[in-house]
């Protein structure tokens, strides 16, 4: 069996983009920002780390034959789609919209408007984009949430195309989405697949053939291979696993 290629991309190397009231850093290419060599990953196209400042966010724009996941890391965020799909994700959940044939929608932080037990505060979330099997399905919308202490037992995974294989479903029948929470000196295996995308949401790890690893750092990994990643910080990690 052939060893795996591991690539390795600090936080600092990331492309980024910054608004009023908004600032998010791009693993890939994305938008203006540009590298041929950096495009996608398997079938992980996006990989942003949002950062919006209460009542900031994104007026209506349109997506197609995309499936969009994403984790709230804290904050909440309000979704609204043409679809007439409606809802507010917070620290805990994970949503899904698939894109399908097109669909515009809007997503703001504002939900402290429509809860008078809110209060301003900053989101921050991670948002993923997969090429879907069927692009020109219907656009769908769903939203799960979890018991984050379940984080801390090992991998939950929590966005699956493989039915019944996580608390969402997606698009891409090969991709699963895993989150995990690692205290200092509490070590795991990676999930292991063809394809690998680690990324540090929060905190610092140490992984085995890499070394550390501090927040927003992420981690391509081609090939499947048993390697260990310990915390060195209380730590949040995202992995996405893809069969070729």
């Amino acid at each position: 069996m052939p060893e795996p290629t591991i690539l390795l991309r600090r936080a600092r190397e990331r492309f980024h983009t910054e608004a009023p009231g908004r600032i998010t850093h791009h693993c890939f290419s994305f938008g203006d920002h540009y590298d041929p060599h950096n495009v996608s990953f398997a079938s992980l196209m996006v990989c942003n780390d949002d950062h919006l400042a209460a009542s900031a966010g994104y007026p209506d724009h349109p997506h197609r034959g995309v499936d969009i996941v994403t984790w709230m890391l804290s904050g909440s965020l309000v979704h609204a789609d043409s679809d007439g799909n409606r809802g507010v994700i917070h620290r805990g959940e994970v949503q899904r919209m698939s894109a399908g044939s097109g669909i515009v929608h809007t997503e703001r932080n504002d939900a402290y408007r429509i809860s008078v037990e809110s209060a301003p505060s900053p989101a921050h979330f991670v948002q993923m984009w997969l090429r879907s099997d069927k692009p020109d399905a219907p656009p769908s919308y769903e939203q799960r949430g979890l018991d984050l202490d379940d984080l801390a037992g090992g991998w939950v995974p929590v966005a699956s195309g493989r039915d019944g294989g996580g608390l969402i479903s997606i698009g891409s029948a090969g991709s699963a989405m895993w989150v995990t929470q690692l205290a200092p000196g509490v070590a795991r295996m990676l999930p292991e697949d063809d394809h690998l995308h680690v990324y540090i949401g929060a905190g610092s790890v140490q992984l085995e053939g890499v070394g550390l690893l501090e927040t927003g750092d992420s981690v391509r990994i081609s090939g499947r291979a048993p390697l260990k990643i310990s915390g060195r910080s209380t730590a949040e990690i995202l992995a996405w696993t893809m069969t070729s």
